[in-house]
């Protein structure tokens, strides 16, 4: 139902970020951000469900999707102004945040950055971008030398391992491919500044924080969504069992419900 959105194109220092909007002005919105690699539609089983209650966007972050980027101008540090710059040009004061895996690190940073923008976040298949997160820190900088020793040699197998880590169903890898097929070697400029967004922070985070991880994921994964919901006092934890790291696409109709059952409550 993605094709149904309007595709929108957000310029950001001289770059085209594209975004899909189903404008409801009348309903809260919701913001959709999508993993590493991946793009927008990785959320097409999300955005018909969603459309029909909310106010709903997608973004293609730099250097992913639609929104390729020539030099090092934007890069994902950049994330959290352009998303503000989204809202600003809706006229929208605040959103939920649904993030997946590099998502749900954007959306963490863009609420600690406006914190008045964010009704709620849901991460899923992510870490905490404040506290425990040592030891994923350096299992993620191992897979990203991993990831830059396939992509030097073949982007083939660069993109069939990222798919194999992501993915748990036949659906998912099908959609997770498409947008990956878009992210080339040039691409890899956009990931630079992300280790802005990591800032030490005891206190819990100030809106309310829906988990959810795959059972088939990394267990690396399952192990720090469960540190997250212990450290936050307030988050609820929802483990997804046929689904792996994008859980939204490997279990489309459980995720949705969940997070439409969670944002009632807000």
């Amino acid at each position: 139902m993605i094709q149904l959105m309007l595709h929108k194109t957000l310029v950001y220092r001289d770059a085209q970020i594209a975004y899909y909007f189903a404008e409801n002005k009348e309903k809260e919105t919701i913001l959709l951000l999508h993993p590493a690699f991946a793009d927008h539609e990785i959320f097409e089983a999300q955005t018909e469900s969603f459309m029909e209650d909310y106010q709903v966007i997608a973004v293609d972050m730099p250097g992913h999707g639609d929104s390729q980027i020539k030099g090092r101008n934007v890069t994902l540090k950049d994330m959290p102004a352009i998303l503000h710059q989204i809202m600003s040009d809706h006229e929208i004061s605040a959103l939920h945040i649904v993030g997946v895996s590099m998502g749900s690190l954007v959306a963490q940073a863009f609420a600690d950055r406006y914190p008045e923008r964010v009704k709620s976040v849901t991460m899923v298949g992510g870490y905490s971008i404040h506290k425990a997160n040592e030891q994923i820190l350096k299992a993620q900088k191992k897979e990203g030398l991993k990831w830059l020793g396939y992509m030097l040699f073949s982007m083939k197998k660069f993109r069939d391992h990222v798919i194999s880590v992501s993915c748990y169903t036949d659906r998912c890898r099908t959609v997770f491919r498409r947008g990956i097929g878009k992210f080339h070697r040039k691409s890899f400029s956009v990931m630079s500044g992300m280790n802005s967004f990591f800032r030490k922070q005891d206190t819990p985070v100030r809106y309310p924080l829906l988990i959810i991880v795959g059972q088939q994921d990394q267990q690396m994964i399952r192990e720090a969504a469960n540190t997250i919901h212990k450290l936050e006092k307030g988050s609820q934890l929802a483990v997804l069992p046929a689904a792996g790291h994008c859980a939204n696409l490997d279990a489309p109709e459980e995720f949705n419900r969940l997070v439409k059952d969670f944002l009632l409550d807000q």
